[in-house]
């Protein structure tokens, strides 16, 4: 059974390695960007510059520490040239419990005011001022728009994070990535 387990675990590293090789060729070619070779225990990475800002796009098998028992997901890092000074998480809404003590706790945490996108999104840390001037109508349209699998966004200092479950299929799917960071990127408040 362990052998098995090995076995399959190394088939499906491979094949998702090829997968994430082949889409980051492409994306590489057309950022002027360098693919990392997948090795024993990562998936590829592609690195590139956009406006003078270096960006990450890779693929992990779990969120670690973060979700013990989450599946894989594909992530764009984008390094800010200033400092944000805030911690931002964006992510799906919450239904349920969570939903209903939000809903009666106002000020727990920042909204942007826009109703279907407070309803979507919750806003975890972060200055009510800092994610107004963050979330503009711009982006708040694009997170709405959005096909992709489970949205989760950061600003953590000089850092954005854009990730979305599961390996992505396609190129677009890892154009929409960077074009979301990139966006998130252009609307960050520098620090006051």
């Amino acid at each position: 059974v362990i052998a098995a387990a090995l076995a399959y675990g190394y088939w499906d590293h491979t094949k998702q390695s090829r997968h994430l090789a082949r889409l980051f060729a492409d994306l590489a070619a057309k950022h002027q960007g360098q693919v990392t070779a997948a090795s024993l225990l990562a998936l590829p990475q592609l690195r590139f510059e956009t406006d003078g800002r270096k960006v990450l796009v890779a693929a992990l098998a779990t969120s670690g520490a973060e979700a013990p028992d989450s599946g894989p997901f594909t992530l764009v890092d984008l390094e800010l040239s200033f400092d944000s000074g805030q911690k931002v998480r964006i992510e799906p809404g919450r239904a349920g419990a969570t939903a209903l003590v939000e809903a009666v706790t106002p000020g727990r945490h920042p909204v942007t005011g826009h109703e279907t996108f407070d309803q979507a999104f919750r806003i975890v840390g972060g200055d009510q001022a800092f994610v107004s001037r963050l979330l503009e109508p711009r982006v708040r349209w694009k997170l709405l728009d959005s096909r992709l699998p489970q949205l989760k966004l950061r600003v953590n200092g000089r850092k954005i994070s854009v990730h979305m479950d599961g390996i992505a299929r396609s190129g677009a799917e890892l154009e929409e990535l960077i074009d979301l960071a990139v966006l998130l990127a252009d609307y960050c408040p520098r620090r006051a």
